[in-house]
């Protein structure tokens, strides 16, 4: 939130710098395409991925669009290391009105059941074959979720926002939610938690929202750095979404707890349902969620490396030979109804 401190103190360090220049072709220094693979599956279902190949900004140009698509690749799909399938293309949605082409997408006939070991291997001519694998982790249910207080809370600083350009206002009041589960002993686990409430203030009434949500939660903080906050920056990017791991509480019943803010003056956001959902992630899903977050936040890190004074974070992939992600995940949730008038009457 406070980068410009330390940018400012940084660039007083420029001037003392010297040195001489010289003409660099970056063409010349361009890797060759890889192939890139984003894949994220679930149990239940056929498999979905989109292949496509890297590309330098350079390509391109504002105006121009860019169609890195490989409908020729061959995409062969195996299950607990046994050869299911080769994938289909097919356009994901038809092509709009001014004829560019839509995202396009590998699907399998294969339907992923839990427990399931994923792999897929990708070619195409002119490219380097790759590969990529994943586990598909077991479903960890939501033993119980409510919201268990409201409280009405005046902020001495001003009119607070719910993350998306709203004003909910000098008064309002903080939700408090719990939600139980129980950890499986027998693995390491990845989680997701995330919430959506349905609202009629900004949104249809069949639409769902992510809300402004926060935590003191030690398990659900295990990924904030005490250093970002000292030095007036604000962490990972959560993006409504809680990236937990079960190291404090492995094999344990663990009560999840975390904050909602709300308005009190519109009587469309007193009463609503709440989806509150638990992914569980295989660990490459966590790793490249968690580094997508990093990149997209204000972290001592991230500033660092965009300065050149350290390692610039990198989204972690598990593609052999290209980049990209194959991850998997299973969901529970669990719905409660929240009637702030109950509190308000």
């Amino acid at each position: 939130m406070r980068k410009s401190e330390l940018y400012i103190g940084l660039a007083a360090v420029f001037p003392l710098l010297s040195g001489c220049y010289k003409d660099i072709d970056l063409d010349e220094y361009l890797p060759d395409p890889v192939i890139v693979v984003n894949s994220a599956v679930a149990p239940g279902s056929t498999l979905m991925a989109s292949v496509t190949r890297s590309w330098p900004y350079t390509e391109v140009g504002p105006s121009e669009e860019l169609d890195c698509n490989l409908p020729q690749a061959r995409v062969e799909l195996y299950v607990n290391d046994e050869y299911r399938e080769r994938l289909c293309w097919e356009q994901y949605l038809p092509a709009d009105s001014s004829g560019i082409a839509s995202d396009s997408v590998f699907r399998s006939h294969t339907l992923i059941k839990e427990g399931d070991r994923i792999r897929l291997s990708v070619s195409a001519e002119g490219y380097q074959t790759v590969t990529a694998e994943t586990d598909v982790p077991r479903n960890t249910p939501v033993m119980d979720a409510e919201c268990v207080s409201m409280e009405e809370r005046v902020n001495p600083e001003g009119d607070v926002g719910d993350g998306y350009g709203n004003i909910i206002g000098y008064n309002y009041y903080a939700l408090t939610y719990h939600v139980t589960f129980r950890d499986d002993p027998d693995t390491d686990n990845y989680y997701a938690l995330t919430c959506l409430r349905k609202s009629g203030s900004y949104y249809t009434d069949e639409e769902y929202r992510h809300p402004h949500i926060e935590t003191s939660d030690p398990v659900l903080k295990e990924n904030v750095d005490i250093l970002d906050g000292a030095m007036g920056f604000d962490g990972i990017n959560q993006n409504g979404c809680f990236l937990f791991t079960d190291r404090q509480i492995a094999g344990k019943r663990y009560t999840l707890s975390f904050e909602e803010w709300t308005t009190d003056k519109s009587g469309n956001d007193l009463a609503f349902p709440l989806k509150i959902r638990l992914y569980s992630l295989s660990k490459d899903y966590y790793l490249y969620l968690y580094s997508v977050c990093q990149i997209t936040g204000s972290t001592v890190d991230e500033a660092l490396g965009n300065l050149g004074f350290g390692e610039p974070p990198r989204v972690y992939s598990n593609v052999e030979g290209g980049v990209g992600i194959l991850g998997a995940c299973t969901m529970s949730e669990r719905e409660i109804s929240v009637d702030i008038r109950q509190k308000t009457e």
